[in-house]
């Protein structure tokens, strides 16, 4: 079996307006991850997150490389992690989906076995409860996620590669065909969402008024990333008056953030 195993996976923003628990976006930062069997395990991490998540067994990635084997491949030893992370931890943008496909991935490579992208996501289903982000992050680009019989389909979109995403970090047919016919003109009510959305800006009091400043600045829409509370926009032009309207939306509610532009991941995990 390999005595080590590395794997670089992205980060991703779901639900993009109206798409609740089907569309995800693949976005430029990573989880990279190094790892060997161990007699002692250990971990340790560098960047975002290093300061919250547990350095144990408890450890989404310990658990991801370990219980999906369970009854059917024989248990890791134990493990030796060390971990490079840029993407931030609850804030919606798929930390834990990101943490789920790389371990997943490590104690396959650790065990010597080869499996598939769509193998990962059924390991990964229980342990994420959705299978957006997962998508996203084993596939890249833009995922439309569908689960049915208790399964997972994916179909993988090309992202318009002008298109950026803005990130502050503190309807559904349209998508796809903004997506596939690059229509700038659909993206705003593409990203305008009436049924989760709604409910949810009242635990972010700063969203609508983000969005919509992002929306006055340029930006070809806007939405809540994943459950929250960053919010992510999108633009082909104008990154920084898009950025730095979101920001001053924001502080006007007293909220400090940083605001990140990526470009979408066009590959997912790796390694």
């Amino acid at each position: 079996m390999p005595r080590s195993a590395t794997v670089r996976v992205p980060a991703s923003s779901a639900n993009l307006g109206p798409g609740f628990d089907v569309f995800a976006l693949a976005l430029d930062l990573h989880l990279e991850v190094e790892a060997r069997e161990s007699p002692k395990p250990s971990i340790v991490w560098d960047g975002e997150g290093a300061a919250e998540v547990p350095l144990t067994r408890k450890n989404l990635l310990v658990r991801s490389a370990q219980e999906p084997f369970s009854g059917w491949s024989p248990p890791l030893e134990g493990l030796a992690l060390r971990v490079r992370n840029r993407i931030p931890i609850g804030r919606g943008l798929g930390s834990s989906a990101a943490a789920i496909v790389a371990g997943i991935r490590l104690g396959a490579q650790l065990r010597g076995l080869r499996i598939s992208a769509q193998r990962i996501l059924e390991l990964g289903f229980p342990l994420e409860g959705h299978g957006d982000n997962l998508a996203a992050a084993l596939y890249g680009g833009f995922c439309i996620a569908v689960t049915e019989n208790g399964g997972v389909r994916v179909h993988r979109l090309d992202w318009p590669p002008r298109w950026r995403a803005v990130v502050f970090v503190g309807r559904v047919a349209e998508w796809v065909l903004a997506c596939s016919t690059r229509d700038r003109a659909l993206v705003r009510s593409a990203m305008d969402d009436r049924l989760h959305q709604p409910g949810r800006a009242r635990a972010y009091p700063y969203l609508d008024d983000v969005i919509a400043a992002a929306e006055q600045a340029g930006a070809l829409g806007a939405a809540l990333s994943g459950a929250g509370g960053s919010v992510i926009a999108i633009a082909d032009r104008h990154h920084d008056p898009v950025a730095q309207a979101m920001s001053r939306a924001a502080r006007s509610h007293h909220i400090d953030g940083s605001v990140v532009r990526l470009a979408a991941a066009a590959t997912g995990a790796s390694g």
